[in-house]
């Protein structure tokens, strides 16, 4: 596929419409001479604007795109660099990316590069307001526990939980309070949840998820009504007012043996369970 522009006004209005706070756009010629920066507009052409105002062809059937990672100014800097033809001559297209400040190992390009895929990969399976993993790490790493758990003849236990009236705090407080209370409980199961012992996951809304390989059922009631527990005590604030926020918990225990078909199958039980606990009071375990 190849961009045509009609003239440098016509590239100028596509390009500046991609510019953002993290994300600056260059063309250089090939000895890297400034044409244009996105961060300084003002900047003087180095070619005839006669010249400038003919961009045709812009991909090079010969040229490709490239990637490339650098430390510039402390920053990790993803470059995208295309290039393109102007008024004949051949010029580079740059995008680059501003992704993270203050790095605390020697940028080697291989490490840096290895950071931005790791990065790219983290960003895939993070739930952004939580920084717990998401739904769609759910839907990859469940059927891995139980498949490994039957294999090793160990149970699997899964949590599943919902804050008690949660309608009711964004209501009363402001959807921003919502947000920092599921911030905050994140926070908190993670702290709790011991480590080695499972992993934490926001399954949508208020929901979180919680897998405990190897895990049986008198265990991971215990570690469910710890962490009920710890919820139920713990002071939440949002602009100076107490939120008073419990949580209800249903478990879940399946074994090889258990017939389980899949994860949709477990995870209809374990909703049951929570809906239970709910039914009967909230701020309990089922």
């Amino acid at each position: 596929m190849k961009m045509v522009f009609d003239d440098l006004a016509d590239a100028l209005n596509s390009i500046q419409a991609l510019e953002s706070v993290n994300t600056l756009i260059c063309i250089t010629d090939t000895d890297h001479n400034m044409i244009y920066e996105s961060s300084n507009k003002n900047c003087r052409p180095s070619v005839c604007p006669e010249d400038l105002k003919k961009i045709g062809r812009v991909f090079r059937p010969s040229l490709r795109a490239t990637f490339r990672v650098h430390l510039i100014d402390n920053w990790v800097t993803a470059i995208t660099t295309i290039p393109v033809a102007i008024g004949g001559e051949s010029y580079l297209l740059e995008f680059k990316q501003l992704i993270r400040q203050n790095i605390q190992f020697s940028p080697e390009p291989r490490d840096l590069e290895d950071l931005y895929i790791h990065q790219i990969k983290e960003m895939a399976i993070t739930d952004s307001l939580t920084k717990l993993y998401n739904r769609r790490y759910i839907d990859e790493r469940l059927p891995i526990d139980m498949q490994s758990s039957f294999e090793l003849d160990e149970p699997l236990s899964v949590l599943f939980i919902d804050i008690d009236y949660f309608k009711r705090i964004n209501d009363q407080n402001g959807h921003a309070a919502g947000d920092q209370v599921l911030q905050k409980l994140a926070l908190l199961l993670q702290k709790h949840l011991r480590r080695g012992s499972g992993w934490v996951a926001r399954y949508g809304g208020d929901e979180i998820l919680i897998s405990l390989p190897g895990s049986g059922k008198k265990a991971a009631k215990s570690i469910a009504n710890r962490l009920r527990e710890t919820v139920q005590n713990y002071n939440f604030y949002f602009k100076g007012k107490k939120v008073m926020v419990t949580c209800s918990i249903g478990t879940q225990t399946v074994f090889k043996d258990s017939g389980i078909a899949g994860i949709a199958e477990l995870l209809a039980m374990v909703d049951k369970k929570l809906y239970r606990a709910k039914n009967e009071g909230r701020n309990r375990v089922c």
